[in-house]
């Protein structure tokens, strides 16, 4: 299901609405006595959720439960917003009328707000709270608790879930290269458990190869399909297929053009709500495979977005804390550019995992020094030390290429949009945004008396 919408009246009372029919991700809603619980996400165990638990108990489950997630709970006058370890599927709050709302959906909320749609520039559409004014995101690896009857728009609390390290401190390289392929195959293994068949976007770098080769290990080559887009300006097809062959996974090549992606920006637009031009340009080739996969059935597809970021695949220049700021800082922003929203994929039927983008990957990744990281000038020196494990030297060792240069995104963007001057390109985003979010956003179906049992059992 795409989402929840839940609006929380000054006198306790709550009502849920379910925001598209997707199969790939789940909303349950539990009630007990006041208490409500919403939670959005990936399932990966049928555990139920602790009832009248404290929010460290709810907390607990729901990141043991599930691969992604956001939650919302309301007990006692009060409403605690929370989301998984890299925000991968956002969640925001506003007030209207005298009422909290929370959803999964920024635009969603819009129609409740009353007066005009104001939607952030371009600088600010990269912030918290700054697409759409009026509305607030949860940051990543956190809870906001908010006062239900109030009249403010601040939270009376904001913490982390869980600690994250704050400066990197590993320095042994056995013991970095150890650890990164213990918890990223053991992240490997637990987003892959029990499925009949896993798909993998593969461009042939160490970061999706490594994901397929160890997903080959946990369930076998023939459930394992990879899938690798390429445009007229670019791909890597022989790459992927040289390594798919290697492996022995059933492959395919899908080939995406500018007027395919000029007709699926509003779509992308609407559902990743940003009009920003590079996690656009990022986010692109993914929802063009996720479009082309997409069946009546529920699909799962491993991505090995996120390495990058954590293990500095960019490199960097000046010194160790340099490359380490670097680190922490792209991190961050990506938790907040919607690159992760799930909202796209889910519509059709599919669930996608990160796993890198797992706490214990992020945790592991975070506390290994920058020297480690970037070593003799060689990029992401640990993690690609890690997959020699597991991959063929040549494919471990194969120089960086990002994660839209491979199929020359900023030439389809150029072409779909009538100019290869930035400016200007960012302009026409902004225009689609304004048409799409202006004329609405995405429905609730509030007429629907049955619309809580629809989200899930409750008491």
């Amino acid at each position: 299901m795409a989402g929840f919408l839940l609006s929380v009246r000054p006198d306790g009372s709550t009502e849920v609405g379910l925001l598209g029919e997707g199969r790939g991700m789940d909303v349950m809603v539990r009630r007990n006595g006041t208490d409500v619980v919403v939670v959005q996400g990936d399932r990966l165990t049928e555990e139920e959720p602790p009832e009248q638990a404290p929010l460290a108990g709810l907390t607990a489950w729901a990141e043991r439960s599930h691969s992604r997630y956001c939650a919302v709970l309301v007990r006692e006058g009060r409403a605690t917003l929370w989301s998984d370890v890299g925000a991968t599927c956002p969640l925001h709050w506003a007030r209207a009328a005298g009422e909290l709302l929370v959803g999964t959906s920024a635009g969603a909320m819009l129609p409740r707000l009353g007066g005009p749609v104001v939607l952030g520039d371009a600088e600010r559409s990269l912030l918290p709270g700054g697409r759409f004014t009026g509305v607030t995101a949860v940051p990543a690896n956190s809870a906001v608790t908010l006062v239900v009857n109030a009249y403010g728009d601040d939270p009376v609390a904001v913490h982390r879930l869980a600690p994250l390290p704050e400066r990197p401190s590993v320095t042994d390289p056995d013991q970095a290269v150890r650890t990164v392929l213990t918890v990223l195959g053991e992240s490997v293994a637990r987003l892959t458990a029990g499925a009949d068949e896993i798909g993998v976007s593969l461009s042939g770098g160490v970061d999706s190869s490594t994901v397929a080769a160890l997903a080959v290990r946990e369930v076998g080559a023939s459930a394992v399909r990879t899938y690798t887009v390429g445009t007229p300006f670019g791909d890597e097809f022989a790459q992927a297929a040289w390594l798919a062959d290697r492996l022995g996974t059933k492959h395919e090549e899908v080939l995406f053009g500018p007027e395919q992606l000029a007709g699926m920006l509003p779509r992308m637009i609407h559902a990743l709500e940003t009009w920003d031009p590079l996690t656009l340009q990022i986010a692109a080739p993914a929802c063009f495979l996720q479009d082309h996969i997409a069946t009546g059935s529920r699909q799962v597809l491993l991505s090995g977005y996120g390495a990058d970021l954590l293990f500095a695949g960019l490199g960097g220049t000046g010194d160790e804390e340099a490359v380490e700021r670097s680190v922490v800082a792209q991190t961050r922003a990506t938790a907040r550019s919607n690159e992760f929203h799930p909202a796209f994929a889910d519509a059709r039927h599919t669930a996608v995992r990160h796993p890198y983008w797992s706490r214990e990957v992020m945790d592991t990744a975070l506390g290994i020094r920058g020297r480690l990281k970037v070593r003799e000038g060689t990029a992401k020196w640990v993690l690609r030390s890690a997959a020699a494990d597991v991959l063929p030297e040549e494919v471990a060792w194969r120089p960086k290429r990002g994660i839209h240069e491979g199929t020359a995104m900023s030439r389809m963007f150029a072409a779909a949009l009538d100019s290869d001057d930035p400016a200007v390109q960012a302009g026409r985003l902004y225009g689609i945004a304004t048409g799409v979010f202006r004329d609405g956003g995405p429905e609730t179906g509030h007429d629907e008396a049955d619309r809580d049992r629809r989200l899930g059992g409750m008491g």
